[in-house]
């Protein structure tokens, strides 16, 4: 039986070279309009979404969501226009199965869709490379920072909601404590740590989180 797939996208020109390229890999190809118009009644005799995602149509968590409500087992592919880390965290964060940008060559494209029809998620390796190398970047930084220590739990409750974008006085009450136990228990953090500033810890406890241990 052959794997169906549904193309939403808002550019015709690399919306028919999405189609030809998947027909001549012998994929059905069942649907094809403007991005997302019309598209969930065509999501039942589907096996994979590609959608096009440009300035005109960025990529929507809660759209890639509702795709997921609507066909639980169908994949989504996210084609982008962008490069960026930004919209490809967005896309897999919200559901996606694979993203991947239009500079990607056939081969990467069709090896991609593979690879998500198998049940693994994908993503474009050159992105991959770019987040190796700010992480690199982040290693360097954290050379210079003293990470010889263990912290206590509350330590790790604070790190943790500034990485979230949490303020002091949010923190404070989160943690049913005051702002200037907050600002106090950050001050010793950047004493204990020799880090500069609020940015130095936040790369700290993604280090110790996501790296080290």
């Amino acid at each position: 039986m052959k794997t169906k797939f549904v193309i939403a996208d808002n550019n015709p020109i690399r919306r028919d070279g999405i189609r030809a390229i998947l027909e001549q890999e012998n994929f059905e190809v069942t649907y094809t309009q403007s991005c997302l118009e019309s598209l969930e009644e065509h999501l039942g005799a589907a096996d994979i979404v590609i959608w096009g995602a440009d300035a005109q149509s960025p990529i929507n968590s809660n759209v890639i969501r509702t795709l997921r409500d609507i066909a639980p087992d169908i994949k989504v592919m996210v084609l982008d226009s962008d490069n960026g880390l930004s919209p490809a965290i967005k896309a897999i964060g919200a559901g996606a199965n694979g993203y991947i940008t239009q500079g990607a060559q056939r081969e990467e494209f069709l090896f991609g869709i593979n690879y998500v029809l198998k049940g693994k998620n994908y993503i474009d390796p050159t992105l991959t490379i770019r987040l190796f190398n700010k992480l690199t970047d982040f290693e360097d930084h954290l050379t210079t920072l003293n990470t010889n220590f263990e912290l206590s739990d509350r330590e790790n409750e604070i790190l943790d909601l500034m990485v979230c974008g949490y303020a002091n006085k949010e923190i404070a009450y989160k943690l049913f404590t005051t702002k200037r136990n907050i600002e106090n228990l950050r001050q010793n953090l950047i004493v204990k740590t020799g880090a500069k500033d609020n940015l130095s810890l936040i790369l700290y406890r993604l280090h110790k989180e996501f790296i080290r241990d």
